[in-house]
């Protein structure tokens, strides 16, 4: 049995694990960061499942701009083998030749479940607090 301390420190560590794993375009990794019916779920784009949130990062994702995602501020509850959380994030894009400009300020909504694995995300919602060039590959002129 772990207490909500180490519940929340186990949580805090897959938030990080999705980050590092987008960053360094591991996204079959990142996609096993969900459960079998897990979402992804964003204003632009979504997903069901491993395998789809997967193909859709490395559809939508493009080796350029460099990316970095940063998290903080994160609000967890947990409620034995559930658990809710709304995290701040901030992406920061750095294109060729430029410095550094952000691109996205907003929160995770996530809904999450304890496995025989460990914490995955059932859903992960992206809400675009203050939104810029996305530096993604989107059918639309917009990367809103």
């Amino acid at each position: 049995m772990t207490t909500a301390l180490e519940d929340k420190e186990a949580i805090r560590e897959l938030f990080s694990e999705y980050c590092f794993r987008m960053d360094d375009f591991r996204f079959a990794e990142l996609g096993a960061l969900f459960t079998a019916d897990g979402k992804w779920i964003a204003r632009y784009a979504q997903a069901c499942g491993p395998a789809e949130i997967a193909a859709l990062m490395a559809r939508n994702i493009p080796a350029e701009p460099k990316r970095k995602h940063f998290i903080m501020n994160s609000l967890i509850r947990v409620d034995g083998d559930r658990a809710t959380a709304r995290t701040s994030y901030l992406v920061v894009l750095q294109p060729a030749g430029g410095g550094l400009v952000p691109s996205v300020a907003g929160t995770y909504e996530d809904v999450l479940v304890r496995t025989a694995i460990g914490w995955r995300f059932r859903e992960r919602r992206l809400v675009h607090d203050l939104a810029g060039e996305l530096g993604l590959n989107l059918p639309s002129t917009r990367n809103s």
